[in-house]
């Protein structure tokens, strides 16, 4: 008798950044979707704190799991809370700010853009 793969997405150990913003990447490798078209992680933006401006080739969306706080896109600012749910084209330049006195916790998932 086989069983099936689990549908459950273990994540690697996570890692705090220099910004003391703590990153665990998804393992998507040892999960049920091993080829998933996309790649995941989920952090943490330390109340008060800010993630370094990231710009890069990939599309991202971002799921806001807890906490208040500010996304900055290209120099617009957007208001995160838990239930938001935001995207961003490749190459814009975007950082979080915790900066409403809770942690800000943010799933993101990220593609190869065509355009890029």
């Amino acid at each position: 008798m086989t069983t099936a793969p689990t549908p459950h997405i273990p994540f690697l150990p996570a890692e705090v950044e220099e910004d003391g913003v703590t990153v665990a990447d998804a393992d998507l490798a040892n999960s049920a979707i091993p080829r998933a078209p996309f790649k995941m992680a989920r952090f943490t933006v330390p109340a008060g704190g800010t993630s370094s401006p990231d710009v890069h080739a990939v599309q991202e969306i971002w799921v806001v799991q807890a906490g208040i706080g500010t996304l900055v896109v290209d120099g617009t600012h957007t208001v995160l809370r838990a239930g938001s749910v935001v995207g961003f084209p490749s190459h814009a330049v975007h950082e979080a700010f915790a900066d409403q006195g809770e942690d800000l916790d943010i799933l993101s998932l990220w593609w190869d853009a065509p355009d890029a």
